[in-house]
Parts: C-alpha cells; sequence; structure tokens
C-alpha cells in the first residue's frame, strides 16, 4: 500500500493529528486543502489496512475494508475537485507553447492528462461497487432488498479495487509536484510566511 505524502520536503506540514502546532504550514488555496484532505484521507485508509493486516476474523476483516472503501470514495470525490482545478488551468492556456500561466509547463498538461485518463479507465469499472458499498452497507445505509446487501458484502475483496490502489499514487505524485499550491504560516506573531503558486485563493 502506497503512502500519499503532501508537502514532505517542508516540515512541518500541518496534520489533523499527528501536527497542529500553530507554526506549522497550512493549505491556502483550495488545491492544497483539496490536496492535504486527499492525503489525510490515504493516510486513514493506509491505517485501516494495517490494522486489518492483524485480525484473522472474516468478519473484522470485511467490516474494516467496508470503511476503506467508503474512505476511497472520499479521495474519488476530492479528485475530481482537483482535476476541475488543473484542468481550468489548462483550458485556459492551451494556446501557450511552454509556460502555462506560470505554474504547468505544456509537458505537465500532457502528462496529467495521460495520467488522468489512466486513473478514469480504472475508477469506471469500479465507481459503481463503491457506491454500492457505501449506499447498502455503509455511511448512506437505506433500506435495499437484502440480495443487495449481500452482494455488496460479498465485493469487499481488496483484489477487486487493487487497480484503483495502484493508479491513484501514480496520479498523485505527479499532481502534488506540479505549482499549484499556496501554503502559509505564521511561526511568529509578528510575521506570516507565505509560499504562493499565484493561484487565487479561496
Amino acid at each position: 500500500m502506497h503512502e500519499l505524502v503532501v508537502g514532505k520536503y517542508v516540515p512541518p506540514m500541518f496534520h489533523p493529528i499527528h501536527e497542529r502546532d500553530v507554526g506549522a504550514w497550512i493549505p491556502s488555496n483550495d488545491a492544497a486543502c483539496i490536496a492535504s484532505n486527499i492525503s489525510h484521507t490515504w493516510e486513514d485508509i493506509h491505517c485501516l489496512f494495517k490494522i486489518r493486516k492483524k485480525t484473522n476474523s472474516e468478519y473484522e476483516n470485511k467490516l474494516l475494508f467496508k470503511y476503506i472503501v467508503i474512505e476511497l470514495r472520499s479521495v474519488i470525490e476530492q479528485l475530481e475537485k482537483l482535476q476541475a482545478i488543473i484542468f481550468k488551468i489548462v483550458k485556459d492556456d492551451k494556446n501557450k507553447d511552454k509556460v502555462m500561466n506560470g505554474y504547468l509547463t505544456k509537458q505537465d498538461a500532457d502528462n496529467i492528462k495521460i495520467l488522468f485518463k489512466s486513473y478514469h479507465n480504472v475508477k469506471k469499472g469500479l465507481e459503481k461497487d463503491i457506491i454500492d458499498i457505501r449506499n447498502n452497507i455503509g455511511a448512506h445505509r437505506d433500506n435495499h432488498p437484502w440480495t443487495d446487501i449481500m452482494g455488496s458484502w460479498d465485493k469487499l475483496d481488496p483484489e477487486i479495487f487493487k487497480p484503483l490502489f495502484l493508479v491513484i499514487p501514480k496520479l498523485f505524485d505527479y499532481i502534488v509536484k506540479l505549482e499549484i499550491f499556496d501554503w502559509s504560516r505564521k511561526p511568529s506573531e509578528d510575521s506570516i510566511e507565505i509560499c504562493c503558486s499565484g493561484l487565487n485563493r479561496p
């Protein structure tokens, strides 16, 4: 299981559990907020996988993987928001040859299109199962036919979703290297530091 890390070369970075220091770097635009959410959610998934390895109970294995799938749905939803930001930059600057708006090179734009296409090809075959699991036996439980409920429990097999667990880190690792993220921190009462891409802030 691949761990996603945002800002690992600029410690300390804000984390809702591990790093709450007032001097930590915090996301300061939509792109950075979304990337941080993805990173923190992926960390939760990574932790759930580690806990799952320690149990021999079939029920506990399925139960833990159910929550992994629900978190995976959150990652997918956040990736779609980040894709909208990235592709707006690409669209706005499609006529520029070398540097796109100061944030993306043409090579970056071409690469990100390929990576997102690969991701969507994998996602489209699994997204319905992910939504069914969330709706039938997960966070959005409602009255569903028992056959649907049993079918959702039967789909709680990591091998089914393995392609997504492989393609998402490749995509995200490329995204976090793009020059589209703003970060800020207040190292002291008298100063504020900003690391700014220039994109509009929320």
